[in-house]
């Protein structure tokens, strides 16, 4: 039900960056877009039929009403000649690229990219592992005070989690569970639950706790309430996860098989009923109740009206009891010499329904 995931989109995904960040205000001179000094500004070519666009990188601002009047997506990206990779949001739609932290943060501090940041819900904090000075740290970026805060040392996959008044960040570390509590600035161990990846449910009361070929539901202390085994051969392997917003829904793909799968289930009733062949790349879940979207390309084969292959980006929303798709274009595609958003979460959910 979603689209296959072909080898040319992959290619197309990896060597285009995948965010792009916006600037002051955009210009209403329209030709003179094109006359603007592309050594400041190397993108400024890219630009030229888009003279509605801001040449400068808009900046996310804390607090800002109009910024999070709506849910956004959090990605990482680089806007194009730069070196260095950073987080950026955007509207749900593409539309209104902001870049979150400045890239001379991570000129020191070094994220691990297979580790997802967290956002706390109030949307100030980010959580992120990554290493300075070649060890490994779990940090906070303030947005509101835009600084780096150190909650601990050490390694291995974090599996960060907020609880919903944005005070607490749950993590691991060299194979430990820790609280975070950012009012007060203080690290307590925690009662580890074993997991290969971690997600604290919605009401902050248990734990979704990742196995094998299966998943625990532990209460908040870490007892465990639940067991689920999909019985899956030996060989094969659970990866790449993400819960719905709601709790309702896990979705994971499995690898070791002669194809790999996306699947998608109801963790109250998770018998494995919908599959399809390939990764889940660019899928997320919609805020909408029983619904995912993928963030890609336009499918293989379409051409112009002279023949010539076009490729553009999409974001196709499924209904993923019915299968039903409606697939719009991606806004600001290409901004700042960029294309394509591949998001790590939707961010600002309380802006629902804004």
């Amino acid at each position: 039900m979603f689209f296959k995931k072909y080898s040319m989109f992959c290619v197309l995904s990896l060597c285009a960056s995948l965010v792009l960040g916006g600037c002051s205000e955009p210009s209403s001179q329209g030709s003179e877009q094109a006359e603007v000094d592309v050594a400041k500004y190397p993108w400024a070519k890219e630009h030229q039929n888009h003279p509605e666009w801001p040449m400068e990188i808009r900046e996310e601002v804390y607090g800002d009403a109009d910024t999070f009047s709506t849910p956004r997506l959090m990605f990482w990206n680089k806007y194009k000649y730069s070196e260095v990779r950073t987080l950026w949001s955007s509207r749900l739609d593409g539309s209104d690229r902001r870049r979150i932290i400045p890239e001379e943060v991570f000129m020191q501090f070094r994220p691990v990219g297979l580790h997802k940041p967290s956002r706390s819900p109030d949307n100030r904090y980010i959580a992120i592992s990554g290493y300075i000075n070649d060890r490994a740290t779990r940090q906070l970026y303030d947005t509101k005070e835009q600084k780096l805060i150190t909650m601990s040392g050490g390694g291995g996959h974090p599996s960060f989690n907020w609880t919903s008044d944005s005070d607490n960040v749950i993590f691991y570390a060299d194979g430990k569970h820790y609280n975070y509590k950012v009012s007060t600035a203080t690290l307590t161990q925690r009662e580890i639950i074993y997991s290969d990846e971690l997600f604290l449910l919605p009401g902050d009361k248990e734990f979704l706790a990742i196995k094998h070929d299966g998943f625990w539901i532990h209460k908040f202390n870490g007892e465990v309430v639940r067991k689920v085994d999909f019985g899956f051969p030996k060989e094969w392997e659970m990866k790449n996860h993400r819960i719905s917003p709601d709790g309702k829904y896990l979705a994971f793909m499995t690898q070791g098989r002669p194809k790999a799968h996306f699947h998608w289930v109801n963790i109250a009733n998770p018998e494995i009923e919908h599959s399809e062949i390939g990764e889940g790349n660019g899928v997320i879940f919609s805020l909408d109740e029983n619904a995912t979207l993928k963030f890609g390309y336009n499918p293989m084969g379409e051409v112009d009206e002279l023949g010539k292959p076009v490729t553009y980006s999409i974001i196709t929303r499924t209904n993923i009891l019915t299968g039903e798709q409606q697939v719009t274009r991606t806004k600001e595609m290409r901004i700042w010499g960029m294309r394509s958003i591949y998001p790590i979460a939707i961010t600002n959910q309380k802006a629902q329904g804004n």
